[in-house]
């Protein structure tokens, strides 16, 4: 008798994956209680950022930018302060040069002269001396009218 029990209240009892409507009702119930509650917490989220925001910063309308406003605003942004100088990379960058290759570039000191304009200047004014001094030789020797 006792099988013919269980299997009658199997009968009347609801598949083991279904809900009662009674089940169902509770559990609608607390869905929506607490969608209330995630409602009101939420609400009293932003209510407490609007309050500490600054009154001076509105809500506006996002502006659209275009991609040449975009760029405009990247070189601002990216553009050195003014009165700002680039460090001068040319000494460390002979340097390291001259260690790496064990003085083979950069490696006779007259390239890496602090001041090489007055080197150059000087060497510039003895050649045209010197072409001077040669031209003004060879001239009198030639006896031919210059062209």
């Amino acid at each position: 008798m006792s099988g013919d029990r269980k299997r009658e209240h199997d009968e009347n009892a609801p598949p083991a994956g279904d809900v009662t409507d009674e089940e169902a009702d509770r559990i609608a119930a607390e869905a929506e209680r607490w969608l209330a509650q995630e409602e009101q917490q939420q609400q009293q989220q932003q209510k407490e950022a609007s309050e500490t925001a600054p009154e001076s910063e509105e809500e506006l309308p996002p502006e659209t930018l275009d991609e040449v406003d975009v760029k405009d605003l990247l070189r601002r942004a990216l553009r050195p302060p003014p009165g700002a100088v680039a460090p001068s990379l040319l000494g460390g960058v002979q340097k390291k040069l001259r260690t790496r290759s064990h003085g083979k570039f950069y490696g006779d000191g007259w390239s890496t002269a602090r001041s090489p304009r007055s080197t150059y200047l000087i060497t510039s004014v003895l050649m045209l001396v010197l072409m001077v001094f040669i031209f003004l030789v060879l001239v009198p020797w030639g006896g031919g009218a210059l062209p």
